[in-house]
């Protein structure tokens, strides 16, 4: 959950990864019909398209040079942390040798080249864009390490335009250059729904299609140049090369606490030798030499000359592979605070040569099954396009945020080796913490669906890290309780403690419903009941279960009890934190009639029961139900909460009755479209008076960073999907459509997930990689009418997903 505090907090992960990229060289001439995908559209707009791989037309947005992309799409997998490849054909961010939090980069560096006729092509833009991936703030801090800015590119020619296509785990791209041989690339990361050990291999796969479409023979070098760690990354300056032939020829370069292996596969000719860099010098010569390798630098390059007759095509495949088995909790390799804890994909994989010699040997079934289920999705003609595309983007938020921790001390005993402890870092360059429970309550869904492990590894950390009064953890650690940033062993209860069961509550009965058995079922029971009791206890008066707590409970820096809406002021009844206890007693109900505790079922019912008539009798107020009403001192707010039938949402989500009134939930629906939708083009705005006008800069209840026209994007898809439970399917898909339009087409944030957005402007106020924003994956359920488990079922979008990726 967002959070505003401004202290530097710094996080590292010692990570292993893998990067494979291929070069095309193929056969016919170079027309347009044989790019990765169509360039012909000129306008960054949701659009289908013929793409290689595809049998299909695709949906996807195409970025070029002159489209602000605040960042490029991550190459990375489960738990292997992930280098980004920008718009401009540049390296990005990083995070596979351990520096999260600030996060290394970006990198600014071009990792491509072509040299043919005695010209040499890097293929890049001339320079990084201004403020391309720059926004690092809050805890998260400044970057550590030196961010490159200055390309010295001198002597050679770049790309005068870059086509950029985006489909998580892959980036398209289509370099304009004026050599007789085309350029594509095609960069990927092995991520596949269902299979989490394919998805562990940390890595990415580029593809180079060079294009000789002249009519005579072309000669030419194409290279890859990499940077490595940075000596801090690695805790050396110095780095031990060992040159490997095979099946993957190259070199694995090896340091203290980070290694790498860069190569080729199945190509005999290859040089190997030191980091091109930015130097156009270097990069112009690599038709003859590459750059000696120093001792002291950890970058490598990888050439290999070719010849392409006429109108055909080759294709050559550079691999990358990257191992950092420990992460320090601080932030970074050289942080002095915190603990450290061992990736679990360091299980799985031994080295970085171990990992680049499996995608060299699984590349074709890997990539063949990543664009099997994505087209699954392109094709599915229920969805919108624009929700087909966002659906396949949104799911790099689980590599840009997620860490997995094998089951070793400081972890505590309960943890399983099986399971390790999965964690996602709530925003890591803005709010740097592990789990805090409302954000993976809006986006745990794509984890339940594809990845159950890892949803299950979660949910037992919750119920281990349960307080003795019944509290479930905010977070696991992070910066909201002056723990390390990426902390998994040093949970606190919180400020939002009156949701935090309802969040817990809601996961757990999301995935049993999914996956659920009974033994998982009794294994959980007694941590759901006592939850329940503890949130039940938090007010002890008549309205107690619609109300705030009525006594000081939350643990952290707010001045007051609070919620998900942090920053606004709450007080007695309050029909969003009611409306969220209401479907957390339903579920709670249900549970406990399938365990077969019937007293407790029927004491949920009463506190049902109670808490509606206090609802319905108290809160009512014509057309919407009030903000909060705190009778005993008479602070009210009448104003028009947009996001007051949150609960509904979650009770529907769940196949279960709704929690107020049928025909009022209607009424308040139509309140919203009047009051709240209006004021902005790109959603609903939090707050709004009964007759429509808009709230003062700080008015009350609104405190801190909330400003009038702000919302957040996860409650704004949840507020389409109530919407689309009531039958109105094409309104709500309208309002999810403008927020996601905004996010992606207007402000350039596909790959950088903002959370709060100002509705006047469309800009960015708050949040990175919000994880929040993968709730984007309850909308197919809603389509068909369904519950969460509708997309699962034979012939469902889930289980046909789940079913391509596995053909293998």
């Amino acid at each position: 959950m967002i959070v505003i505090l401004r202290s530097s907090f710094l996080l590292a992960i010692l990570l292993m990864g893998v990067a494979v990229f291929t070069v095309a060289f193929g056969n016919g001439a170079a027309t347009p019909a044989s790019t990765l995908f169509s360039t012909d559209s000129r306008e960054r707009s949701w659009i289908r398209f013929r793409a290689r791989g595809f049998s299909e037309p695709v949906c996807g947005t195409v970025n070029r040079l002159d489209d602000f992309v605040s960042n490029g799409l991550p190459l990375g997998g489960i738990d292997t942390g992930c280098l980004d490849l920008e718009t401009t054909g540049l390296l990005g961010y990083c995070t596979i040798f351990n520096t999260h939090v600030p996060r290394r980069g970006p990198i600014n560096l071009p990792i491509l080249g072509l040299s043919v006729g005695g010209k040499t092509w890097v293929l890049c833009a001339k320079e990084p864009k201004d403020g391309h991936g720059a926004f690092q703030s809050g805890p998260a801090g400044k970057p550590m390490i030196p961010v490159s800015k200055d390309l010295r590119l001198d002597g050679v020619q770049t790309a005068t335009e870059i086509h950029y296509w985006g489909h998580y785990p892959v980036a398209d791209l289509e370099f304009e250059i004026d050599s007789p041989v085309s350029v594509g690339l095609r960069a990927w990361s092995p991520f596949l729904p269902g299979d989490v050990e394919g998805s562990m291999i940390p890595g990415a796969v580029l593809e180079v299609h060079l294009r000789n479409g002249t009519g005579i023979l072309q000669k030419g070098t194409v290279a890859f140049s990499f940077p490595g760690p940075d000596p801090k990354e690695t805790g050396s300056d110095r780095f031990d090369r060992v040159a490997v032939k095979g099946g993957f020829t190259g070199v694995e370069v090896k340091g203290k606490l980070a290694s790498y292996a860069v190569g080729m596969i199945d190509e005999e000719n290859v040089r190997v030798s030191g980091e091109l860099g930015a130097d156009g010098a270097a990069w112009a010569g690599i038709a003859g030499a590459l750059p000696a390798v120093q001792s002291d630098q950890p970058g490598s390059s990888v050439a290999l000359d070719f010849a392409l007759d006429p109108g055909k095509e080759k294709a050559v495949r550079f691999v990358l592979t990257w191992y950092a088995s420990t992460w320090r909790s601080g932030g970074y390799n050289w942080s002095e605070s915190g603990n450290t804890f061992s990736h679990m994909y360091a299980k799985r994989t031994s080295s970085a040569l171990a990992a680049a010699q499996v995608l060299a040997r699984d590349h074709e079934s890997l990539l063949r099954r990543i664009l099997a289920w994505q087209q699954v999705i392109y094709t599915e003609g229920k969805l919108p396009v624009w929700l087909r595309e966002t659906l396949v983007n949104i799911l790099y938020l689980i590599t840009e945020d997620g860490l997995w921790a094998q089951a070793a001390e400081p972890l505590p005993a309960w943890v399983r080796p099986e399971d390790g402890l999965f964690g996602l870092i709530e925003s890591p360059r803005d709010c740097p913490q592990i789990e805090c429970i409302p954000c993976s309550f809006y986006g745990n869904i794509p984890l339940v669906y594809f990845f159950p492990e890892l949803a299950l590894s979660t949910l037992r950390g919750y119920k281990g890290y349960q307080d003795r009064g019944g509290a479930p953890p905010w977070i696991f650690g992070g910066c909201t309780s002056g723990t390390p940033p990426i902390e998994f062993a040093k949970p606190t209860r919180g400020y939002q403690v009156t949701l935090n069961g309802p969040c817990y509550v809601d996961m757990l009965d999301r995935y049993l419903m999914c996956h659920g058995s009974k033994e998982l079922l009794n294994e959980f029971y007694p941590s759901m009941k006592k939850a329940t009791i503890f949130m039940v206890d938090l007010n002890r008066g008549p309205d107690g279960i619609i109300s705030m707590p009525d006594r000081k409970v939350s643990v952290g820096p707010m001045e007051w009890e609070t919620e998900w809406f942090e920053w606004l002021r709450w007080y007695g009844m309050s029909s969003h934190v009611g409306g969220i206890h209401l479907a957390h007693l339903r579920m709670a109900g249900r549970m406990a009639e399938q365990v077969g505790d019937q007293d407790f079922a029927e004491q949920c019912g009463r506190w049902i029961d109670l808490g509606q008539s206090s609802m319905e009798s108290k809160m009512w107020n014509g057309s919407y139900y009030l903000n909060f009403w705190e009778e005993k001192t008479g602070k009210k707010s009448e104003h028009v909460f947009g996001y007051q039938l949150d609960g509904e949402w979650m009770a529907k989500f769940h196949g279960l009755p709704g929690v107020f009134r049928n025909d009022r939930v209607k009424t308040v629906l139509e309140t919203i479209r009047r009051v709240n939708v209006p004021p902005t083009k790109y959603g609903a705005i939090n707050l709004a008076h009964a007759d429509g006008r808009v709230l003062k800069p700080g008015e009350f209840p609104m405190s801190g960073d909330y400003e009038p026209y702000h919302f957040f994007s996860s409650e704004l898809l949840m507020l389409a999907g109530t919407y689309m439970y009531e039958g109105q399917i094409d309104y709500g898909l309208e309002l999810a459509r403008r927020s996601m339009n905004n996010i992606i087409c207007e402000q350039g944030m596909a790959w950088d997930m903002a959370i709060i957005i100002a509705g006047d402007t469309g800009k960015r106020f708050q949040g990175n990689d919000y994880y929040q924003n993968m709730i984007l994956w309850s909308l197919p359920a809603a389509i068909d009418g369904g519950d969460l488990t509708a997309p699962l079922k034979p012939g469902g979008l889930v289980h046909r997903v789940l079913k391509a990726a596995r053909a293998k």
